[in-house]
């Protein structure tokens, strides 16, 4: 599968011949994201960009802990290659691409012909052993469209592989299942905690005294559960990574002078129920100066198979703040 400079200007010029002439079929003798004209430097790009349309347009992205709308977030602190395999072809697609590469190299001229026709039984007597696996087995070499990216895409061989049901490693390795991980992490969303006080709302206003205990629960049938993110490439067994996200403990902050009393996990509240067996303050002094507020934040223990970096872990997520009114209690004197 070494790629000689000739082949190499083939597979430009089929390019642009094949996807003017055969609009209708995909013509990617030079993948997605190839770069260069056959001369000595391409791209021009960003550096980035066509890595991150590929994982946009490769990757899929699901689970309970996914709220977006297809679109694929990338972590900012990702740092693609600049030239790397992505899954392309199928088997019959491979044929369809050897057809069309030797379709436009054995007319190039009569000095082409002997080479273009060894090329092509070459390529179908390495292809012929995969003929009935599925998905998108063999892999092509790609580029980010920059100098850098050019200069990776010309100096490494091979410039397309059988990949299988395993990942390539070496020159120009693609994304990998930590990448994905990562990927998975960025497109976690995890729920803002809600929460009710005791004493209740009066009026739409929270109203509690010095001394008495205000206890912080979540609404009926609120607790936060596991949530997870699973980012794959389709057509790429092994190619996946899952983000699993899990409550760890809650901690409540409040603006006022108080002594808490809060559990790992707050209980929902029940009428009559022990007391120390909830969340609660106990404000030490009036709000004279207008209402406290109160702040629940839910931490969560973010783990990755395989395992990434997850960055802050447990990693908080702060509540709206709430605010509460907090007056002495009033004695009454007889006589």
């Amino acid at each position: 599968m070494k790629a000689p400079r000739k082949l190499r200007r083939v597979l430009t010029i089929a390019a642009v011949l094949l996807a003017a002439l055969v609009t209708a079929i995909p013509a990617y003798a030079d993948p997605i994201g190839g770069g260069g004209d056959g001369g000595d430097s391409g791209g021009g790009g960003d550096g980035r960009g066509n890595f991150y349309a590929y994982v946009k347009s490769r990757v899929h992205v699901s689970g309970s802990g996914y709220k977006g709308d297809g679109n694929v977030n990338v972590p900012d602190n990702f740092d693609p290659p600049h030239c790397w395999y992505q899954p392309e072809y199928t088997y019959d697609e491979m044929r369809e691409w050897a057809e069309r590469i030797h379709f436009v190299w054995h007319h190039q001229g009569p000095e082409d012909q002997r080479d273009a026709s060894q090329w092509y039984k070459d390529t179908l007597d390495q292809i012929k052993p995969h003929e009935n696996e599925p998905g998108n087995i063999f892999w092509f070499l790609t580029d980010d469209g920059t100098d850098e990216g050019w200069a990776c895409y010309t100096q490494t061989d091979p410039f397309w592989i059988y990949v299988g049901e395993q990942e390539p490693t070496g020159p120009g390795e693609p994304i990998t299942p930590v990448d994905l991980a990562k990927i998975a992490r960025a497109n976690l969303t995890l729920p803002a905690p809600t929460f009710e006080l005791h004493p209740p709302a009066v009026g739409g206003v929270y109203r509690s005294y010095v001394g008495l205990e205000t206890i912080i629960s979540p609404p009926k049938n609120s607790r936060p559960t596991a949530k997870t993110v699973t980012a794959s490439i389709d057509g790429a067994p092994g190619l996946t990574a899952t983000v699993t996200a899990t409550p760890a403990y809650v901690k409540v902050t409040s603006s006022g002078p108080n002594d808490e009393h809060i559990l790992r996990e707050c209980p929902e509240y029940e009428e009559g129920m022990n007391v120390e067996d909830t969340c609660y303050l106990r404000f030490a002094r009036a709000s004279t100066g207008g209402p406290y507020t109160i702040t629940v934040t839910q931490y969560w223990n973010i783990t990755s198979e395989p395992a990434a970096p997850m960055g802050e872990n447990p990693f908080p997520m702060p509540s709206e703040p709430e605010t509460i009114v907090v007056d002495e209690i009033q004695s009454v004197a007889n006589g």
